[in-house]
């Protein structure tokens, strides 16, 4: 009995010491800008990661719920400095939510001889869905800490909810050019 314990207890250490030796580095932590705040979450597979967000979308007048996830191709690590690890990189990714956007909408109005179009620009909440480029630098400390400064614009469709004129209505995602504002994000890296 005492060897059938010993071989289980030998088979669970070699398999506990492999799974430890092929883990890949992962992050937890947050990610703030003027698109929203997030919880953001990295695992790195090879040299790449895949980084992915679920948070709240500030809007364009109201807050919504965005979740995006990314698949970023580190490019560069320059040895700028000899206490931590330096990266530069890009990826494409993908974006669904509910969210505030700006609407345009045209509506005829009778006028004195003719009718002619009105163009406002409401903030509507519906349902977005968009493709995304990320491009950013990280640095990651020789303490479990990693920032990373990045732009993430967002290019899609957003269909309002019709509050405005009772009708639904697709059109380009506005909001998702404030991507092009830098955004900082501060991780915990295990």
């Amino acid at each position: 009995m005492k060897h059938i314990y010993l071989i289980l207890a030998a088979v669970f250490t070699s398999c506990c010491l492999s799974l430890t030796a092929n883990a890949q580095p992962r992050a937890v932590g947050l990610r703030i800008g003027a698109t929203g705040l997030e919880a953001s979450y990295q695992h790195s597979i090879n040299r790449n990661f895949i980084e992915a967000e679920a948070g709240m979308d500030f809007g364009y007048g109201g807050a919504g719920f965005k979740v995006s996830a990314s698949y970023n191709f580190i490019f560069a690590r320059p040895a700028w400095s000899d206490r931590g690890s330096w990266a530069m990189y890009a990826g494409p990714g993908l974006a669904i939510g509910y969210v505030s956007d700006r609407t345009t909408y045209t509506f005829w109005e009778e006028g004195s001889s003719r009718r002619y179009p009105i163009k406002i620009h409401p903030a509507d909440h519906g349902f977005m869905m968009a493709l995304s480029g990320q491009v950013g630098l990280e640095y990651t400390f020789w303490f479990p800490l990693q920032l990373s400064v990045d732009i993430r614009p967002y290019f899609g469709f957003h269909v309002n909810d019709g509050f405005y004129d009772y009708t639904s209505k697709v059109g380009f995602y506005n909001y998702g050019m404030m991507g092009f504002i830098p955004t900082l994000s501060v991780r915990y890296r295990f």
